[in-house]
């Protein structure tokens, strides 16, 4: 699509886009911790993303529209105190629900955990569907997945670089990530992906570290960060550790 979006949403050079994971609770609640989330995330980071971790799918490709009611409040109420550029991930990979709670309420990018590729147990996004749903949204970017964690792909030897090439029509930055959340983006797909895709933007999807932002930044054009910015991992009740935030985040204000 168009690369330009993706840096006029995000100005400074290999930005870090930071998950605000809302789990299944009650819906003030869910509030509350998106908001904690987001206070403590914004001092540092180049955006955020608001996602419904592990509740309310309604099939392998859909959220319920009940998810969707709940996420839109969530949304507005970090779009109201936020400063950064705020993204919506509605889980299982909902790109009409995302596209339509990013619209209503002014966010800026939407995330998808697969834009191309045929995967066991859930119906491949259709390309045409999903460029008529953006044409409706033309000033919000997508960030999109391809060979994503926790998917069974039906041919395991599809190319990634012919995934990256496919998705490049669909999406204004690729997201490359490991086989599962928290997992270490290889470095090889990266490579793969940036040589197949030229100026294209190519996002980390998963796994980002201060030990190994060097060596995967210099070859992505940024990265989304969840795990690595809470000491127990992605789970109900684990608050974002601040400190965990500040010494990724000075590696990679070492590496600008």
């Amino acid at each position: 699509m168009n690369k330009m979006l993706f840096k006029k949403i995000f100005k400074k050079e290999k930005p870090i886009i930071a998950m605000i994971h809302v789990f299944k609770q009650e819906e003030n609640r869910q509030i509350a911790q998106a908001l904690e989330d987001l206070k403590k995330l914004e001092p540092y980071v180049e955006g955020v993303i608001v996602e419904n971790y592990g509740w309310g799918y309604l099939d392998a490709n859909t959220a319920t529209e009940e998810t969707a009611k709940a996420l839109l409040k969530i949304t507005e109420a970090v779009m109201k105190k936020a400063k950064i550029p705020v993204g919506i991930n509605v889980l299982p990979n909902d790109y009409e629900k995302a596209f339509r709670i990013a619209g209503l309420t002014g966010a800026n990018f939407v995330q998808l955990d697969h834009v191309t590729g045929e995967f066991v147990g859930c119906r491949s996004v259709n390309q045409r569907d999903l460029l008529a749903v953006r044409k409706h949204y033309p000033k919000i970017a997508l960030l999109g997945g391809i060979h994503p964690k926790y998917y069974e792909l039906v041919d395991p030897n599809t190319p990634i670089s012919e995934s990256a090439m496919k998705a490049m029509a669909l999406t204004d930055a690729i997201v490359v990530t490991g086989e599962y959340t928290g997992g270490e983006t290889r470095l090889e797909d990266l490579r793969i992906v940036k040589q197949a895709v030229g100026k294209h933007p190519v996002i980390i999807g998963s796994g980002l570290t201060s030990t190994n932002a060097s060596s995967q930044l210099l070859i992505a054009n940024g990265a989304i960060a969840g795990t690595a910015f809470k000491k127990k991992g992605v789970c109900p009740n684990e608050p974002i550790d601040q400190d965990m935030v500040k010494n990724l985040m000075n590696e990679i204000y070492k590496l600008r």
